[in-house]
């Protein structure tokens, strides 16, 4: 323990070879800082200045702009209303023509086949009367020619 005692015999004589103005200033170099054991309460944040004006506009051109996308989408809804009525006309319409078409070709159908019916009837009828015609005007010593 001797070492101890002479280091403190030191320090002790040391101070008192000093003048006390230095003592003084020697002292803070010897006090340790420690961190506070609770931080420093901050001050509490300040909230942001809010532009109610420019808010509230902004709330209204929004407003205004879906009452307008209302407003288009009615009429857009009313203009589809339209064009499916007019759709609708359109194609009864074009059912009648078609109802129409059907029965003008059923009719032109049916006459064609009666004037084929006629047609091989006339024939036939033809087929007699040429026969008719050569059996009747021939001599029979005399051989028919068809041409």
């Amino acid at each position: 323990m001797q070492p101890a005692v002479s280091d403190l015999a030191t320090v002790t004589a040391l101070r008192q070879s000093l003048p006390a103005s230095e003592q003084f200033l020697n002292a803070s170099d010897k006090i340790a800082t420690f961190p506070a054991a609770m931080p420093e309460p901050r001050p509490a944040p300040v909230a942001p200045q809010r532009d109610w004006p420019s808010a509230l506009a902004l709330i209204e051109e929004t407003s205004e702009a879906i009452r307008i996308s209302e407003l288009r989408y009615a009429q857009l809804e009313e203009r589809l209303q339209q064009t499916i009525a007019q759709a609708a006309v359109n194609m009864r319409e074009l059912e009648t023509q078609i109802a129409t078409a059907n029965e003008m070709l059923w009719r032109s159908e049916e006459r064609a086949r009666h004037a084929e019916a006629r047609a091989l009837e006339a024939e036939g009828w033809l087929a007699r009367l040429h026969d008719a015609v050569t059996t009747a005007f021939t001599q029979p010593n005399r051989p028919q020619s068809r041409d």
